[in-house]
């Protein structure tokens, strides 16, 4: 909706609906109680006063929205206008593109520079999947759950949380169940270069494999919770995962990379 703003015609007229001023809408009254001609209408709401035209110009020395004119509304920027990128700051860039994370099943299919070359990894090789491992074939993503807090340090010792999530588990498909000769509810172990862990199998279809340049990939979902102490207890997650950060605030990579499925 705020491209859909930022692209409006200053004329006033309609951009595919989603906002436009109407100058004969009714914008009700000012602060000594005139009445008021025109605003903005449509399916977003501008984050600035509704009956500011368009056309409106800047006030010199103005403080906050008043410092920007009608066709400025991005309230967070300086100058009111919207970014493609930073003109500075940024270690990558500037436009985003598309990098496999560092380790993955397949190749980059629209590049060939498979990662971003200015990712941070405090991983030695023999700690990291090369791209394609039969050994670790399948994609793992990191994920929360609704009823616990980040790693789970201050929700696994509430006994009503506890309760409602009270054990480390990983989703996998039907198909990826019916492959290993898992049901639900077994024991499986998941593994990567930097180790292992064990947790109950939820077979779903919430999750599905994927087909990757021709090639079947199954997906394991980990809520990444659980530790060795609290009421609820279980595996820690992040065992598994790679210390890879990207290279602006050296994020970690963890939500994605890969591993292995065993029933345990």
């Amino acid at each position: 909706p705020k491209e859909a703003r930022l692209a409006q015609q200053l004329s006033g007229g309609k951009f595919a609906g989603y906002v436009y001023f109407d100058p004969a809408a009714d914008g009700g009254k000012d602060a000594q109680g005139n009445a008021i001609t025109g605003k903005w209408v449509g399916l977003d709401i501008p984050d600035f006063p509704t009956t500011k035209k368009p056309t409106a110009q800047a006030k010199p020395g103005g403080v906050g929205l008043d410092f920007h004119d009608g066709a400025s509304p991005f309230i967070m920027k300086g100058d009111g206008k919207g970014w493609l990128f930073a003109p500075s700051g940024a270690v990558d860039g500037p436009l985003p593109t598309h990098y496999e994370p560092y380790e993955s099943p397949v190749a980059n299919p629209m590049y060939k520079q498979q990662t971003n070359p200015a990712t941070k990894i405090w991983e030695p090789a023999e700690r990291l999947a090369a791209v394609g491992s039969a050994d670790f074939p399948h994609i793992l993503s990191t994920y929360r759950l609704t009823e616990h807090h980040l790693s789970g340090t201050m929700s696994r010792w509430l006994p009503w949380l506890a309760e409602l999530q009270p054990e480390l588990f990983a989703e996998i498909s039907p198909e990826h169940a019916q492959e290993l000769g898992i049901a639900n509810t077994d024991r499986i172990a998941i593994s990567t270069p930097r180790g292992s862990i064990t947790a109950k199998a939820l077979v779903t279809r919430r999750v599905r494999p994927y087909t990757i340049g021709g090639k079947q990939i199954h997906y394991v979902g980990l809520p990444w919770h659980w530790g060795y102490k609290g009421i609820a207890v279980g595996d820690v997650v992040n065992n598994l995962s790679a210390m890879v950060g990207d290279p602006n605030v050296s994020i970690h990579e963890a939500k994605v990379f890969v591993c292995n499925v065993k029933k345990a």
